[in-house]
């Protein structure tokens, strides 16, 4: 990976990105360039935060350069949907801290993130390699795309992260050298989101009228607001392993063969239970978004929602077998592993990443950044999937349901339409 320190203006034009790359070899100069700005192709990227480029050289070469901004893309440009957040002031620092984690989990599980060609820490520009060839898994999901070895794939990913990033497989020196390097101040910007303006923790954000009791409901539940204040400190304060912080399926590119977790910009050390409910909370809104998609037939809408729930089941079964693997091959060697109860270890984990599902799902039906499952429906196809995402949020943070595996938390979800018919909620 080169290092560069050269000072530039923001790459806006395509002079400028040819001169960049061709000064820092990694393009030759006789090599015809054509760049493509992925803000304007809204499948590949939405340039929410950042400039973001893909560079295609007449040698068959290809690259993705990107540029992070103090201020995101949204804040500039005030048409964009998500320009509300006209307060968020980005540190530009947090480019060390996505490229260090891409890096990181590289090692622990070769190919999970795209490889890194040149790190420029003053000017904010990264670029690496060029995933054109894959889709969003968010786009997949909308297209009733199948990947059988999705869930698996995920749930290895986060064993091995959990294992290889925690205390479990760290010395106390090295842990607290982690953690200060990775103490990144744009998890806040997340914060914020989470646990400050979400629709069942405040008003602020706009949602469908038709939803407004259900979600007063919520707001004035004393259970669902004290377990989101203890999220919110676990949030803040368990610093248990190194963590995405916003897996989610418009992160994840994907095609038969290959799978990347891309944009780590929110990297740093906190509870894996926000990755997994960041990451499930993406297949139980796209779950739930199904019940008003009108242009498939109902058979094959109920089939991909077997899918989705079989890539939860796989998941959770890989996480827990991949992760009590680890912790049987370093016993020996690791005498705090002897004092660990993995199983009870494990069922405070789901307990955990259950409530973190069930608040990041409820986080993105806001008007203002409608999730994609959902912002492709009619507005009053909507209303029934948003209600039955906010009252399964309610069961599980109220705790007026007890769902103790991901066994019975699947079968939960299969049964949430006839728990709560459409002519009922």
């Amino acid at each position: 990976m080169l290092m560069s320190n050269d000072a530039i203006t923001v790459l806006k034009t395509e002079a400028q990105i040819d001169a960049y790359l061709k000064d820092r070899g990694i393009f030759s100069r006789t090599c015809r360039l054509i760049v493509e700005d992925l803000r304007k192709v809204k499948e590949s990227a939405e340039g929410f935060v950042n400039l973001i480029y893909r560079v295609r050289g007449s040698d068959g070469r290809s690259v993705v350069i990107k540029q992070i901004l103090d201020v995101p893309v949204s804040r500039q440009q005030r048409k964009s949907p998500d320009a509300y957040v006209s307060n968020w002031q980005l540190d530009q620092s947090r480019m060390q801290y996505e490229i260090a984690a891409l890096i990181f989990w590289n090692q622990i599980r070769p190919g999970i993130c795209p490889e890194i060609y040149l790190l420029d820490r003053p000017n904010g520009v990264i670029v690496m390699e060029d995933l054109s060839d894959l889709s969003l898994l968010r786009y997949e999901f909308t297209r009733f795309k199948k990947y059988p070895r999705l869930g698996r794939q995920l749930g290895a990913f986060l064993a091995d992260n959990l294992f290889y990033s925690s205390a479990l497989n760290m010395t106390a020196y090295r842990r607290q050298t982690l953690l200060k390097y990775f103490d990144n101040p744009e998890v806040t910007a997340l914060y914020t989101f989470l646990f400050k303006s979400c629709v069942i923790v405040s008003p602020e954000r706009a949602m469908p009228e038709a939803v407004a009791p259900l979600r007063q409901n919520i707001i004035h539940d004393e259970a669902v607001q004290t377990e989101i204040t203890r999220l919110s400190k676990l949030f803040t304060d368990d610093k248990e392993c190194l963590i995405h912080t916003d897996l989610h399926a418009s992160n994840i590119m994907i095609d038969d063969d290959h799978l990347k977790i891309i944009d780590g910009e929110f990297a740093g050390f906190g509870p894996i239970a926000q990755d997994f409910g960041r990451l499930c909370g993406s297949f139980v809104l796209d779950y739930c978004s199904l019940f008003g998609e009108g242009c498939h037939s109902k058979a094959k809408r109920k089939d991909y929602q077997g899918y989705l729930l079989d890539m939860l089941a796989d998941l959770f079964t890989v996480f827990e077998k991949e992760f009590k693997k680890l912790i049987r091959e370093n016993i020996p060697h690791n005498y705090n592993l002897r004092k660990l109860n993995v199983d009870a270890y494990l069922r405070q984990h789901f307990a955990d990443a259950l409530s973190f599902t069930a608040l990041n799902a409820a986080s993105r039906l806001s008007d203002w950044g409608l999730v994609h499952d959902f912002k492709i429906l009619p507005i009053e196809e909507r209303i029934y999937p948003e209600k039955l995402v906010l009252v399964s949020s309610q069961d599980i943070l109220s705790g007026r349901i007890k769902l103790k595996s991901p066994d019975e938390w699947i079968a939960y979800l299969k049964d949430l339409p006839n728990r709560y018919p459409k002519d009922c909620l």
